[in-house]
């Protein structure tokens, strides 16, 4: 099944449980034993999208609080699909590039202050670069800069990527899917506090995997490395 037609039917599936006129369609016990199991897997993922973002943030020394880095919370959402598998939409904070700037700007400055720091007493100026300490560290140009940012965003997306595909791995057992069922996940960053211009430049990344390449992983026929290769990923 294609991703569009999944998406599709995912927002049909969210759109006939709102409606408030219709009859609730009653449950079997088996039925409800999965809902319980995809609960519990949409807890799973929110805890990785967590994860990740402590990941980045450690890299970020002069950021003490992973709140400040990022706007919206992590949420996700499961549901069944007949005919296809278990489908979760998972909600990413968004890294706030603005605060990534400033960030970068920061550090620069003390990277500058460090260097005139470390110049011996009396000695030539030249191997800090003609810094003085009061000089402020020298802005990038708007190329670079740009491409920071850019390679900043798409260091999160990819750690968020990896956290969700070992979730996708590691906790999948309890939804007992069938071989020929697929496992998907949607991963869209959260428009929380995004001005119009931002949330039309979100992406969304696809992540799903066969029913029957979590079973050769979970029974050790795959390592976690080749498993990791047998998830499709889709981006648009």
């Amino acid at each position: 099944m294609k991703t569009g037609v999944v998406l599709a039917a995912v927002m049909s599936v969210a759109a006939s449980a709102a409606a408030g006129t219709q009859t609730p369609i009653r449950t079997t016990t088996e039925q409800q034993l999965r809902q319980e199991k995809i609960s519990i897997m949409e807890g799973t993922l929110t805890s990785s999208v967590g994860v990740a973002a402590q990941r980045i943030s450690k890299d970020v020394k002069s950021i003490d609080s992973t709140a400040m880095l990022f706007t919206g919370t992590a949420r996700a959402k499961g549901f069944t699909l007949e005919g296809h598998g278990v489908f979760f939409y998972v909600e990413v904070p968004t890294l706030d590039l603005t605060v990534m700037m400033s960030v970068q700007q920061f550090e620069r400055e003390r990277s500058a202050q460090q260097r005139a720091d470390a110049q011996p007493p009396g000695g030539d100026p030249q191997p800090v670069r003609n810094l003085r300490p009061d000089s402020p560290a020298p802005l990038p140009s708007a190329a670079e800069a740009l491409a920071n940012l850019m390679a900043e965003g798409q260091k999160w997306r990819a750690t968020v990527r990896l956290a969700l595909i070992d979730a996708m791995l590691d906790n999948s057992k309890n939804l007992e899917l069938k071989p020929d069922e697929w496992l998907t996940i949607a991963a869209r960053g959260s428009e929380t506090d995004l001005l119009p211009n931002e949330i039309l430049n979100l992406t969304t990344t696809v992540l799903r995997v066969k029913g029957s390449d979590l079973a050769d992983f979970l029974a050790g026929r795959l390592t976690k490395e080749e498993a990791r290769l047998k998830v499709e990923v889709r981006e648009f």
